[in-house]
């Protein structure tokens, strides 16, 4: 699958609109902003603005994704992906993927497809993946990165619509930090697409 199957992965993960965590969208994800406005005792996106000197102050802002831009570097060839979306709050939407691929010519591919199915698509590949290999044997027969199980987790829950493994509880015992059922996680990550 390559060095950079897990770009794919995070970029898809990064471009659904409500992941809370930037850190490692960092130089992959372009973001617009949102400008909110509390409806029922919550914040909802009711405008998406350019440039947020422009808009007058103050306003509560919120980052919705909008493109992911990666290059796939392989032997004898590059590829460059872009994955655009709608700017918005919408959990169901249609990415445009464009992918520039220079070997001894330059090739251009587009493609429009539901959010869903790409998802859908690349944890079909990584499950394959690790039933076959499993994830120790993953990593020794690609001499790459680890594959993130927390984006397969993701795909597969979206491509499956199966939101109950990634189901956050605060835990009581502690008073501090979240928890997830490992079984339904790995009973996600062992179902075949």
């Amino acid at each position: 699958m390559g060095d950079d199957f897990d770009t794919l992965m995070r970029a898809l993960y990064h471009l659904y609109p409500e992941q809370p965590d930037y850190d490692d969208a960092e130089e992959l994800v372009d973001y617009k902003t949102g400008v909110c406005e509390r409806v029922d005792g919550n914040y909802v996106v009711k405008e998406i603005i350019d440039d947020p000197q422009d808009y007058e102050m103050p306003y509560i802002a919120k980052d919705i994704p909008w493109k992911a831009s990666f290059v796939w570097d392989e032997e004898g060839s590059c590829s460059r992906w872009k994955i655009e979306r709608v700017p918005d709050q919408n959990t169901t939407f249609t990415i445009k993927i464009s992918i520039e691929i220079e070997r001894d010519e330059l090739e251009r591919y587009e493609y429009e497809v539901a959010y869903e199915d790409m998802c859908y698509a690349v944890a079909d590949a990584c499950t394959k993946a690790i039933k076959k290999h499993g994830l120790w044997g993953y990593y020794h027969a690609i001499y790459h990165p680890d594959m993130n199980l927390r984006y397969l987790l993701f795909l597969k829950s979206v491509a499956l619509k199966n939101f109950e493994a990634r189901k956050l509880t605060f835990y009581e015992e502690k008073g501090q930090g979240e928890t997830s059922d490992f079984q339904k996680e790995l009973e996600l990550l062992q179902f075949d697409m």
